[in-house]
């Protein structure tokens, strides 16, 4: 039996607040009801035991002269949600999705160990909010959440999708909520339980993000037949058809004629409404060339952070495959205004901020880019030497560090090595010079997945110390793609695998993997970036965020590793979702998507009295994207800025653009072709049929030249031709 740790003192729970304060509470006629009369209300919280779940009964009556308006009612849950050490992180419960509906609430807790603790409610819940270690007046700390909380009433002016008249209480009135605490011995689970404890319909979806010409694949269950619409990106209102599959499960389809954008979805039964969110994409190509400009609207600068030159890696993907001899040289121009102000340019070393290891990894894996771009042997000897300097920076346990601080996950410096070394692979062939430079990389990396494995999320990382997504998924990412180099069927291979699937299970608790929205679905969840990269604090979720890209990579290692088609879609899902932060037709880039629904923050904005400077406004913010600052925020020319702390004119928000590296190695080159074994398959990035015993696959985009099959499924001798055309 698993144990979900509570909070004590002052993140204590389950308690009632009034704008946010606590309300007293008294025992009642019963151990299990707790009642109190303070400030006009006369309230109530009861705990019982149902159907093996807790349920949680919190009345309130307004017992003033007059209405009371504007009111903020909460709920502390007070679920210890800190992970703040190995192993305590291990068995702590991650508010891993919380979803406000129009007329109902359902999401569910997580732990590393694959703990799952679902909550729901079949009464509106206004809205909710985290309790971060960071505050308004506190900017630049804060990795830790202390508990969740539970807005029942709330005064705001939140997001559409929430439900609305949550924010009086009139003369009188009495309002009731019951909240259900149910654990699940797995994700598949969560839809059950959550369907019997709100009675609305749950929205389900193989794929959230389709290409043009594709259809959008429905799944419900619901106690009746549900009546179904789209909301088209024009605003056009579309009746789905829906089909009964029996059992309170039906299905629907719908293939989009409007073309790109988000597509919104309501589910109503009559008496509660569900809703979700789908999206039609661009082509990758369009993604690719779309980054290439936006690094240049949203310009590089030299700085202490690699995240504010990151727009340079999907640049030179774009001039691999979209030579562009005006817009490369624009980006050729910029690179080298601001690489001189970082690094020496004859050895490569880096003059600043030596110890802030990622950013010399990165500047490696770009540099490996350029010679692909170029084909210009010294940029391979500049990767070649980067990586050198990163072996510096290792430790005899294997581990790559900053000072004495563990970085081997933070970005992923094993990751960058092995990027060059593919290229020193290439090489090696025809030069003895290249093959030692490859055995040394190899080595070196081979000793810090080894450290990684051994230890495995007994890690540190940059910042406050927590079970991180970036220390995990960089984790699985880097050990899956080592093991990729491993012989096939080797015992090699299945120890690095192993090792990858445990940290890939604890990271499903900082992924968003069951929510019905393709704005966020498969973005791994971070909540501390706003106040490094568009300057903005207290702390929110930003999911996706750039970083979420660094799981995307390990889904795919890992799919080419087992063949397992749940690697694939989750792979396909993240993708669609985090493209989306770009928009390649209006060349519009957001930075990420906040999921709280509800924010006060300090925005820093442009300051209309000083262009180019910038001021902190007081300012509301939830479930929508934030853009960019560095179109307007930018750096003097030739000059070298901090990352954030100066206020100079430096800030990190183009690290968005690691998501675009990402679909470079993912999607832009490569298709997938995954035959189950009942004969039915699924494709990405490609068609296929069957052609006198032949399967033919059709790329979507001439730059795809490798196709991904499932090949741990035995093939009939019918099928056993492979063909790929265009």
């Amino acid at each position: 039996m698993d144990t979900v740790a509570f909070n004590q003192k002052n993140f204590a729970g389950p308690t009632l607040l009034l704008d946010g304060e606590s309300l007293s509470l008294n025992r009642g006629d019963d151990e299990r009801t707790f009642m109190g009369n303070q400030k006009g209300l006369s309230y109530s919280l009861k705990y019982a035991v149902e159907n093996g779940s807790m349920r949680l009964t919190v009345s309130c009556k307004n017992i003033s002269k007059a209405d009371m308006k504007h009111i903020n009612l909460a709920m502390r849950i007070g679920i210890d949600n800190c992970m703040t050490s190995y192993p305590q992180w291990r068995s702590i419960y991650f508010p891993t999705l919380l979803k406000c509906e129009k007329t109902h609430f359902w999401g569910y807790f997580m732990n590393p160990n694959g703990g799952i603790l679902t909550i729901a409610s079949p009464d509106p819940v206004a809205s909710y909010h985290l309790q971060y270690n960071n505050a308004s007046e506190n900017f630049a700390s804060g990795h830790l959440i202390y508990t969740s909380t539970l807005d029942l009433l709330h005064p705001g002016q939140l997001p559409e999708e929430n439900p609305t008249n949550c924010n009086t209480l009139k003369k009188g009135e009495t309002r009731t909520w019951s909240i259900y605490l149910q654990g699940a011995n797995a994700l598949s689970e969560v839809k059950s339980i959550v369907s019997q404890h709100t009675q609305a319909p749950f929205i389900e979806s193989p794929l959230y993000t389709i290409k043009k010409g594709e259809s959008f694949q429905f799944a419900f269950s619901a106690k009746k037949k549900p009546n179904v619409k789209l909301v088209t990106p024009n605003k056009k209102t579309r009746s789905i058809t829906v089909q009964s599959l029996g059992n309170g499960q039906y299905e629907a389809q719908y293939t989009p004629k409007e073309g790109e954008g988000v597509y919104r979805l309501y589910v109503s039964d009559g008496k509660r409404l569900s809703q979700g969110w789908f999206s039609v994409r661009y082509s990758w190509s369009d993604y690719i060339k779309g980054a290439r400009q936006a690094a240049l609207d949203y310009p590089q600068k030299a700085s202490s952070h690699t995240e504010s030159w990151y727009g340079f890696l999907p640049s030179y993907i774009a001039k691999a495959y979209f030579p562009d001899a005006e817009t490369d040289a624009k980006v050729e121009d910029l690179f080298n205004e601001v690489f001189p102000l970082m690094y020496d340019t004859e050895t490569f070393i880096p003059t600043s901020e030596h110890n802030r290891i990622q950013n010399h990894s990165m500047m490696a894996s770009l540099f490996a880019l350029r010679y692909k771009a170029s084909k210009n042997i010294q940029d391979l000897f500049a990767a070649s030497a980067l990586a050198d300097f990163l072996m510096s920076k290792q430790s005899p346990d294997g581990a790559y560090r900053s000072g004495r601080v563990h970085y081997t996950s933070v970005i992923y410096i094993a990751k960058s090595i092995m990027e060059v070394m593919e290229l020193e692979k290439e090489q090696a062939a025809t030069s003895e010079y290249w093959a030692s430079t490859y055995r040394r990389h190899y080595a070196s990396v081979k000793k810090a997945i080894d450290e990684l494995v051994l230890n495995l999320d007994n890690l540190e990382t940059e910042g406050e110390n927590t079970y991180e997504d970036c220390m995990i998924a960089s984790s699985y990412g880097q050990i899956a793609m080592f093991a990729l180099l491993q012989p096939e069927g080797s015992e090699e291979r299945a120890h690095y695998l192993k090792a990858a699937e445990y940290f890939v299970k604890g990271h499903r608790c900082l992924s968003q993997l069951l929510i019905p929205d393709s704005r966020v679905n498969g973005g791994s969840i971070r909540f501390w970036e706003s106040q490094y990269d568009v300057l903005t604090y207290p702390n929110f979720i930003n999911s996706p965020h750039g970083w979420s890209a660094w799981r995307i990579y390990g889904l795919k290692y890992l799919y080419q590793l087992t063949g397992e088609e749940h690697y694939l879609t989750d792979m396909m899902n993240s993708l669609g979702t985090c493209a989306q932060l770009l928009n390649p037709k209006t060349g519009v880039l957001n930075w990420a998507f906040v999921s709280d629904p509800y924010v006060e923050v300090k925005y820093f904005t442009e300051d209309s009295k000083q262009k180019g400077k910038g001021i902190h406004v007081d300012k509301v913010i939830g479930r929508e994207y934030i853009p960019m600052i560095s179109d307007w925020y930018r750096a003097p020319k030739n000059t070298w800025v901090s990352g954030y702390w100066d206020y100079d004119g430096g800030c990190c928000d183009n690290d968005v653009h690691e998501i675009f590296k990402c679909v470079g190695e993912v999607a832009l080159t490569s298709a997938y072709f995954h035959l189950r074994e009942d004969g039915t398959f699924i494709t990405w990035n490609c068609t296929a049929q069957k052609e006198g015993g032949k399967w033919v696959v059709t790329p979507d985009e001439n730059t795809i030249d490798t196709l991904y099959t499932n090949t741990r499924q035995t093939i009939q001798s019918d099928l056993k031709v492979i063909k790929v055309s265009r």
